[in-house]
């Protein structure tokens, strides 16, 4: 059996792009290679990337002191202080943080139960969420702003209602009467402003104004309460059902159209009434604001 070894096949030269230039370079430009390979490049990036040889790279790498070794704890030490500097500003701008430097020497409830002297009552709480409201604006937080002002006005009108029920039953005659019944407030009642602010209320702001109350408080709204809750689940089940409906109905409407098409049958004039057909919501919402804006 013949055991001749084929003819070496001679490799071919790299592209001239690709072969090391022979500059002779500033030791400004080597600082600025050996800066990149601290950082984590390699030597064969490198001498690609510069056109330099890989050899002269690592002669200059070993002649400046700038091996991974000799350099790879002040690059771990470096990550990890960037980093543990971005955690704290993470720390610094949590919920957490912010709501801790909002109420900041405000009486608050005890992690174990205790409360602090007034840190119940409506009205101190009241004082207290519009402190914290300033703050926040102060510090251009305008979501918590916002939110702590509502909360304030909530805790507000709790107070009112029950220095109304305090003086009503010390028999005092210091409670508003209304127009209804036996002196009760009735809507007609109400400063139009007032009545407005109720109609323009976020459902973040009917969600805190009719949230039970902890356990063990006296509630005398419960069943008030429970009427709300009972009609904003059969508002959403309603608004539920309704979006199946209007989905079932756009597919039956799509796959008639298809069969229509399919069948050569021409489809029906609809008019401007194909076009609110087709409208997303968005669109009819944006057609009605530039309605009420002309």
């Amino acid at each position: 059996m013949d055991m001749t070894l084929p003819p070496a096949v001679p490799l071919p030269d790299p592209p001239r792009a690709d072969r090391p230039a022979h500059y002779r370079l500033s030791t400004e430009t080597w600082l600025l290679i050996l800066k990149e390979y601290r950082e984590g490049a390699t030597a064969p990036f490198l001498a690609d990337k510069w056109r330099v040889s890989e050899h002269a790279l690592r002669r200059r790498i070993t002649l400046h002191g700038a091996t991974k070794r000799e350099w790879g704890d002040s690059q771990a030490i470096a990550m990890a202080t960037a980093r543990e500097a971005e955690l704290e500003e993470a720390r610094r701008n949590s919920p957490e943080a912010v709501a801790a430097r909002l109420f900041a020497g405000l009486p608050m409830p005890a992690d174990d139960g205790t409360v602090e002297d007034g840190a119940e009552d409506p009205a101190a709480l009241a004082r207290m969420a519009t402190l914290a409201s300033g703050r926040a604006m102060r510090g251009r937080l305008w979501a918590e702003a916002r939110a702590l002002g509502a909360l304030a006005e909530t805790y507000q009108r709790l107070a009112a209602r029950e220095a109304e029920t305090e003086a009503a039953a010390a028999g005092g005659g210091g409670g508003v009467r209304g127009s209804g019944p036996d002196g009760a407030l009735t809507i007609a009642d109400l400063p139009l402003s007032l009545v407005l602010q109720v109609l323009e209320m976020g459902t973040e702001e009917k969600v805190a104004l009719f949230r039970y109350p902890p356990e063990g408080r006296p509630d005398p709204d419960r069943a008030v309460r429970k009427v709300f809750w009972k009609m904003d689940g059969l508002h959403h089940r309603s608004l539920s059902r309704m979006h199946y409906r209007r989905l079932a109905t756009e597919s039956w409407v799509e796959a008639l159209e298809e069969a229509m098409a399919a069948a050569g049958v021409p489809l029906p004039e609809e008019g401007h009434l194909r076009g609110w057909r087709l409208m997303s919501d968005d669109e009819v919402f944006e057609g009605a604001a530039r309605e009420m804006e002309g």
